[in-house]
């Protein structure tokens, strides 16, 4: 038995000595079949640092526009990130790498973040040329300041933005495959102690393939605001949202914007009252019925041509009421190219770009533009013995003031100018119209069309109207919840709207007195209401099939001090309620241009699972899901 034991000892020592030798041979073998991967990495590795020094430089010769050694830096960084693609591509070869996943895998990494460097690199370089060419045309002027340009230049200028659309679309589908690239990486692998800093860089590329994806329209759009390729006509209206209407605001002022080759030929604004008082009893056109009854008018003037929300048929009403005064009265009815609307947080985010601004010793500041501005029209005029009917004449000079500031804004400020334009679309402070379908379709994909839009699921947009309550939206806080849920295979809505009027009766504001209506998916039905006297106003309801809207309306007032709520409940239509039912549900809540609202709360209550809840503002049109 002893020796029976000796001899299975004797066996296992054996089997694992020749065990070991042969772990230490695969071992071996392993080694020597990866020793030409090894050198792969190596190489790799080396010129990626290489590419990756060079590729520094060329962003740092760029802002600095040292635009020849920025472009050889980007073609030099281009050709070592290939090279070190070629090399990990070489070891992917390898029978070793092959046969295990786990190499696979990491060897796909370091694949995807070199092919994420190389496409930045070819970016650059076929993007220097287009901005070395604009910098050469601008610095040209006095101070290197674009307003300083004789007109041929301006022209060369924006033909070369005009033309930049294939460049354009070419560095967005780059930045959009290096995203590809870069979205692969795995969190867990041979790259994860720069994971942090992969993050960054992708969230970076994302924000500048958001920023190119608005830049393409625009660069058709700015051109034609500047008058290229052809001469244009704007009619620009300045609207008042301390005086909400539903596509931003009263209509207090227009001026007309005649524009050729980036030059301003001539800009002047005029108080909307010299278009609309010498047509009265000239100029016959009925108004909507909330304006007569609630104005006590009986015609539709420039001032309240606005009624509609939607801002591209807002525009061609403003355009056939401007017009129809216009010839009444003896005028020319200019041929826009297109009509513009401004809110005032849109002048007052420029003025805090170039600064204040002194007119007649006064400092417009962002904080006090707008109220300063309706102090000095409503009331100062006076003292300073201006004629009722030159009190506007002020804009002329703030505007003309603005304009020569912003032309000669230094190119390191306009990143931060697009910047504000971007963010003045997407909050409704800028709305454009063209009467060319072309231009206006590109207005749409960059979202400066103001539209109404047209959705697939749920929708709700408030729509305020202030009637004779001078600037009280200025003091009246707003706030929308939104419930939405399904019982018994039915799919309701419960909507809640307040108002607290947080000021008093003076020069400024009053009783708040607003004709709201609420606009939902068509075919929904009103079910209950509460929050509105008898003596008030009766809801209306009306479907509205060029708008695809169902359109419930009311009158309200709000005292100051008080606090006023109106709820409403209704049925969705069908096919909402089988969204709601296949568990696909969604809410586009859109904003109205210039409406102040401090709250926006929303409920999605399912038949089965858990409620889904929000609270938010509504500065933009916001989607829930």
């Amino acid at each position: 038995m002893k020796n029976f034991a000796f001899l299975s000892i004797g066996l296992i020592s054996k089997f694992l000595k020749y065990a070991l030798i042969a772990i230490v041979g695969v071992i071996l073998l392993t080694l020597i079949l990866l020793a030409n991967t090894y050198r792969d990495f190596k190489s790799a590795y080396s010129v990626g640092l290489e590419g990756k020094s060079k590729l520094t430089q060329a962003v740092s010769q760029l802002k600095s526009k040292d635009w020849d050694n920025a472009l050889a830096n980007s073609q030099e960084a281009e050709k070592d990130f290939n090279l070190a693609l070629d090399s990990i591509n070489a070891s992917k070869q390898n029978i070793v790498i092959k046969k295990i996943p786990l190499f696979q895998t990491q060897i796909n990494d370091l694949n995807y973040l070199l092919n994420t460097t190389e496409i930045i690199s070819r970016s650059l370089e076929h993007t220097i040329p287009l901005a070395k060419q604009l910098d050469q045309i601008k610095s040209g002027a006095a101070g290197g300041n674009f307003n300083n340009l004789n007109e041929e230049d301006k022209a060369r200028f924006l033909k070369l933005i005009y033309e930049s659309g294939p460049e354009l679309n070419g560095l967005q589908a780059n930045l959009d495959l290096a995203l590809l690239n870069i979205n692969k990486i795995h969190r867990i692998g041979v790259l994860w102690p720069m994971y942090g800093k992969i993050n960054e860089y992708k969230a970076q590329l994302q924000e500048a393939s958001d920023l190119i994806a608005k830049l393409i329209p625009l660069s058709k759009i700015l051109p034609a605001l500047g008058g290229y390729p052809q001469e244009s006509n704007y009619l620009i209206l300045l609207q008042n949202n301390d005086e909400l209407r539903p596509t931003g605001g009263f209509i207090g002022v227009f001026g007309l914007a005649q524009t050729k080759n980036g030059h301003i030929i001539s800009l002047k604004t005029n108080d909307s009252y010299h278009l609309d008082m010498p047509a009265v009893d000239k100029w016959k056109k009925e108004p909507p019925v909330p304006i007569k009854k609630y104005l006590k008018v009986e015609n539709w003037y420039l001032r309240d041509a606005n009624w509609v929300p939607d801002w591209p048929l807002a525009a061609q009403k403003i355009n056939e009421i401007y017009s129809g005064e216009s010839l009444a009265i003896g005028q020319p009815a200019p041929n826009f190219s297109g009509i513009i609307a401004i809110n005032p947080d849109f002048i007052s985010d420029l003025i805090r770009l170039v600064g204040p601004i002194n007119i007649k010793g006064e400092n417009y500041t962002p904080e006090n533009f707008q109220e300063l501005l309706q102090y000095n029209v409503e009331v100062a005029y006076k003292d300073r013995n201006i004629n009722s009917w030159d009190r506007k004449d002020i804009i002329n000079e703030l505007l003309a003031e603005l304009e020569s500031r912003l032309f000669t804004l230094s190119s390191g400020n306009w990143p931060t100018l697009l910047k504000t334009l971007d963010n003045n679309v997407a909050e409704k402070n800028i709305q454009l119209y063209f009467s060319d379908p072309g231009l206006e379709s590109l207005v749409k994909e960059a979202g400066a069309s103001g539209e109404v839009k047209q959705s697939s699921g749920d929708y709700l947009m408030v729509v305020d109207a202030n009637l004779a309550a001078f600037k009280s939206d200025a003091v009246v806080k707003k706030k929308i919840a939104y419930s939405v849920s399904q019982r018994n295979g039915n799919t309701t809505a419960s909507l809640t709207l307040n108002y607290r009027h947080e000021g008093d009766f003076n020069w400024r504001t009053t009783r708040y007195r607003s004709y709201t209506r609420i606009y939902v998916p068509f075919g929904s039905h009103m079910i209950t209401t509460t929050g509105l006297s008898q003596d008030t106003s009766d809801w209306t309801v009306l479907d509205d099939p060029i708008l695809n809207k169902t359109i419930f309306g009311f009158f309200l007032t709000v005292e100051p001090g008080t606090e006023k709520e109106i709820s409403i409940n209704y049925s969705l239509p069908a096919e909402i309620n089988n969204q709601f039912t296949n568990n696909n549900y969604n809410l586009l809540v859109q904003r109205q241009s210039g409406r102040r609202t401090q709250e926006l709360k929303i409920n999605i209550s399912p038949q089965k699972g858990k409620t889904k809840s929000w609270t938010t503002d509504l500065n933009t049109d916001k989607t829930f899901k």
